[in-house]
């Protein structure tokens, strides 16, 4: 698995340099585009849990930064005393994913060993921008919208190949459409603002939910999903 894990990685690094270096001569945007992220955190073999987002966000990086690494999965970061210092307008997404973990009774310390060593999180798109507008008008501006769906689909899919999980947590509906209604072609998208399909091959639980305006109740209706698949 490791080999076929750093040949991806190489994969997707190569893709992504070539994707900087066109923005570079030709982008009108610059200013938008924070370079590239492939993990957030380092990748681990055999997780349990595979987090996707649609892209990362611009974080600390500053504009034209070639890739962005970091030591641990950011959602650790609630954890640290300066963490109010560093996200002084919080850090929503990490909030919300921790809190879907208590709210299954997990403890801080076991959110803190299994996020250390059995979670990955990447994301669909690997540029990094502000939000998901700005990495819409990047890309549509070289007129690369196209080609480069299609190769981070490709790309997604032949993580959750390799690593297997027991779990792919999808954040956001944007994400969960393009992997598993796009890719998977499969609508199983549900009125609770909430997705579920399980990939036989894989051997994979692959959930997804709506980032925005996610009620209470189709927060339990999640978590309980969750916590069946994690049991």
């Amino acid at each position: 698995m490791i080999e076929n894990l750093i040949k991806w990685k190489e994969g997707v690094y190569e893709f992504n340099t070539r994707l900087i270096k066109s923005l570079e001569e030709k982008s009108n945007y610059k200013d938008l585009y924070f370079g590239f992220e492939i993990f957030d955190g380092k990748p681990i073999t055999n997780p349990e849990i595979l987090f996707i987002g649609i892209n990362p966000g611009r974080g600390n990086g500053d504009s034209g930064k070639k890739i962005i690494e970091t030591d641990q999965i950011s959602y650790l970061d609630i954890y640290n005393d300066d963490y109010r210092d560093d996200y002084p307008n919080t850090y929503h997404l990490a909030e919300k994913t921790i809190k879907f973990f208590k709210l299954i009774n997990w403890s801080d310390e076991k959110i803190k060993s299994i996020f250390k060593e059995k979670v990955v999180k990447s994301n669909f798109f690997h540029l990094a921008t502000e939000n998901i507008n700005d990495l819409k008008k990047v890309i549509d501006d070289i007129q690369y919208s196209n080609e480069y769906f299609k190769k981070s689909a490709y790309f997604s899919i032949q993580l959750i190949n390799i690593l297997k999980p027991k779990v792919v947590i999808l954040e956001g509906k944007t994400v969960f459409n393009n992997i598993v209604e796009q890719c998977y072609e499969q609508k199983v998208w549900t009125s609770n603002d909430f997705g579920y399909l399980y990939d036989k091959v894989n051997n994979t639980h692959i959930i997804g939910y709506k980032r925005s305006s996610f009620t209470n109740e189709n927060r339990e209706f999640f978590t309980n999903k969750l916590q069946d698949i994690l049991s």
